[in-house]
């Protein structure tokens, strides 16, 4: 259902943006841990890892410029922390969910928690492309 005012799409907006930035604050510490700053300055997967990872050529290229998480934005650190983190959980089925309604609620697995926020966030982005898709139109 779309907005059917400004403030309500102006409220859609600033929900957006708050899960953003504090999804990021905790995705970012995590993927932190299993790679804290020194260590990612010396971190150099191989290309094909990173291909394999299906990370987009921005993406490596960010990696590969910026040996600094706070640069990473919150898909590159779900990929990261799929692929690079979660190496023996990379196949876990909860990745490829995308309805939190199917995911049990008493499942707190820290792979079940990252999951939940990527999909919130591309919830909330759909019903906000879907918003503003209908505002322009």
């Amino acid at each position: 259902m779309a907005p059917s005012s400004d403030g309500e799409l102006e409220e859609l907006y600033l929900r957006l943006h708050r899960l953003v930035l504090f999804s990021t604050g905790v995705l970012r510490a995590k993927f932190d841990t299993f790679y804290p700053p020194e260590k990612l300055k010396k971190w150099s997967p191989s290309d094909k890892d990173l291909k394999k990872a299906k990370l987009s050529d921005s993406q490596i290229r960010l990696i590969k410029l910026y040996r600094d998480s706070s640069k990473f934005d919150i898909s590159l650190l779900i990929s990261l922390l799929r692929h690079f983190c979660y190496t023996n959980d990379k196949m876990h089925p909860l990745w490829d969910d995308v309805d939190n309604d199917k995911i049990v609620p008493s499942l707190q697995c820290e792979i079940a928690q990252i999951v939940r926020i990527r999909n919130l966030r591309n919830k909330v982005c759909y019903f906000y492309l879907i918003a503003f898709n209908t505002k322009i139109s």
